[in-house]
């Protein structure tokens, strides 16, 4: 009668287990602990017929953002949150609300949005802030090469929007790390 050895598979298991769950929790010991935000960003999107397309608009908008301040120089951690969430009251918040991004008659990329800084040294409201950019489009309309055409403008006109806005916040002094000069 042939026996099952089943019986000692479990026991080494166990010991296994025991001996690799310590590794683990030493792993998570060494990994750095998350960087507190030096700047949180809202970007508030005018309501449309598609609600997730809101969030991706917001989204987009967000990392345009962020490159375009890392470009000009600015070091610090940027975080995004949601509409209702509350941040961190000792971080300074930007606030950001679209107006319009889009293709004009003439042909021309706009973006449109106000801005309203909040920093535990004061409050701001930084205005209106807008950015051009030319389209010149090629080959068919409906064609995936004018739809990236399409995409690169807009995002022209974002980062143009987004350059005043990165001199405008450094001008105010409410954000550590803004270099105004740039």
């Amino acid at each position: 009668m042939k026996t099952s050895l089943a019986f000692l598979r479990v026991p080494a298991l166990l010991a296994a287990f025991a001996t690799l769950a310590p590794l683990t929790s030493a792993a998570d010991a060494k990994r750095p602990a998350p960087k507190p935000a030096d700047l949180q960003v809202v970007v508030d999107v005018p309501p449309s017929w598609r609600p997730f397309l809101d969030d991706d608009v917001a989204e987009a908008l967000f990392y345009r953002l962020k490159e375009v301040f890392s470009r000009r120089g600015y070091k610090g951690e940027i975080v995004q949150l949601g509409a209702g969430e509350a941040g961190n009251k000792a971080t300074p918040t930007l606030q950001l609300s679209l107006t319009e991004w889009r293709l004009d008659r003439t042909g021309n990329a706009q973006c449109m949005m106000s801005a309203d800084l909040k920093a535990p040294a004061g409050e701001k409201n930084l205005g209106l802030v807008t950015g051009t950019a030319l389209f010149w489009p090629h080959g068919n309309r409906w064609s995936i090469h004018r739809q990236m055409e399409t995409a690169d403008a807009l995002e022209d006109a974002a980062d143009s929007a987004l350059r005043d806005l990165y001199r405008i916040v450094a001008k105010t002094g409410l954000v550590a790390d803004l270099d105004a000069k740039k």
